[in-house]
């Protein structure tokens, strides 16, 4: 039987950007904090790319690390990532450093920052983007081939229960 261990989650209805947010309030926010947002206005990847996100009923998260072992976030949340699209019965490949490919497109996405103090570290965040439920005509405004986990099985997915399959994935190795 799988355990629920989920972290506090504080959800936005929309948000700039779960990471933004995150990076902004990081020393007021607590280890293992996960931030969600319904929807972003300013979604982002790699090197401030935009990440198309203001539609409801996808993944928008990031989660706050403080006292983590890991250094590299990124390939561990994205394996997570491919782990519950299995769940699907979807076969997802890692393009390294940070994409989530099924059939040579893109249906996630991952971006890790972090913070520090001359040489303290802060902490760190790591933010998922995972495309759920969008449409033909959502997919063709992103800049490169991407497809959505809706379109891929033929139904709509519950968002908050892929978020709940996805942290309990992630959070599975004591961090």
């Amino acid at each position: 039987m799988e355990r629920n261990i989920l972290p506090n989650i504080l959800y936005f209805p929309e948000l700039h950007s779960t990471n933004t947010y995150a990076m902004e309030n990081l020393s007021n926010l607590p280890d293992k904090q996960v931030i969600v947002a319904g929807k972003q206005t300013h979604g982002r990847g790699r090197f401030d790319r935009k990440w198309i996100s203001d539609k409801e009923g996808n993944v928008y998260l990031s989660i706050v690390l403080k006292n983590t072992p890991l250094t590299n976030l990124t390939p561990f949340m994205a394996e997570a990532v491919c782990k519950v699209l299995e769940n699907y019965d979807v076969k997802a490949i890692i393009k390294e450093p940070n994409d989530v490919m099924v059939d040579g497109k893109k249906i996630a996405g991952i971006l890790s920052q972090s913070s520090t103090r001359g040489n303290i570290l802060n902490g760190m965040v790591i933010g998922a983007g995972v495309n759920l439920n969008l449409n033909e005509d959502d997919l063709e405004k992103i800049d490169q081939p991407a497809t959505s986990l809706n379109l891929l099985i033929g139904k709509s997915i519950d968002r908050d229960v892929f978020i709940e399959k996805l942290l309990n994935e992630f959070f599975k190795v004591k961090l």
